[in-house]
């Protein structure tokens, strides 16, 4: 994780420094701060707890999206019970979930249903689907003249489709991290469509609003999401 309670306040582990013993803000969890040249971190001491249903372990990925993200719109905990942790609380009114492994789709139904009867924010998916890009989900052909292709995904993942037929939803698909494009997908005549946006435009539109000042420069903030930072 990013952040984690140490001595009373919420702190990267290079604020705490390597070694130090922190609580996780969610699991309330014993966690140790590791600070190594390239990356940053909280882990859990023993292992990670479990989780509730759709939650994952935190890969390097995962705080890659993080990185340039002021602390207080990162790793948000909502509800009575702290039943969700937002990834990050975008700009324009948006909640920003960062996903890697599979979901049941009752649990990607219930919490764009949380959030939205929580904050009223549209929820905004980036997930990773570079196991699987050019191997099951292909681009058909060529783009329109507005620059839409029309995806063969078999055998499909259902949650990721209903979240791309949700129109209270964005869908962006990471087909590879190294690339300067994401990939928005959606739903239009029971047919998947999709349309590469740059990272450089969905930081300005759904991030650079809450980025800390290093990376208002979103070609700075773009080499970071590449992981070229």
């Amino acid at each position: 994780m990013l952040l984690a309670i140490h001595n009373g306040e919420r702190k990267r582990a290079e604020q705490a420094t390597s070694g130090a013993i922190g609580a996780c803000p969610w699991t309330q969890q014993p966690v140790k701060a590791h600070v190594g040249l390239l990356r940053q971190y909280w882990a859990y001491i023993g292992g990670a707890p479990t989780f509730p249903n759709g939650y994952e372990p935190e890969s390097e990925w995962h705080l890659t999206w993080k990185t340039p993200v002021q602390d207080q719109y990162c790793e948000v905990i909502f509800g009575n019970n702290n039943e969700h942790r937002a990834d990050i609380l975008g700009s324009n009114e948006t909640v920003i979930e960062i996903q890697r492994s599979i979901i049941d789709i009752r649990d990607s139904r219930e919490r764009v249903e949380f959030y939205q009867r929580e904050t009223g924010k549209r929820v905004i998916w980036v997930v990773d689907i570079q196991e699987f890009w050019r191997k099951r989900f292909i681009l058909d052909g060529k783009p329109d003249r507005e620059g839409r292709y029309k995806v063969s995904w078999k055998p499909k993942r259902t949650w990721l489709w209903d979240l791309a037929g949700n129109t209270r939803t964005n869908l962006f698909l990471e087909f590879n991290q190294s690339n300067d494009k994401l990939l928005h997908v959606w739903i239009y005549d029971k047919k998947m469509v999709a349309q590469f946006i740059t990272k450089a435009e969905f930081f300005e539109r759904y991030m650079q609003g809450v980025a800390k000042p290093e990376f208002f420069d979103s070609e700075y903030a773009v080499t970071v999401l590449q992981g070229k930072a």
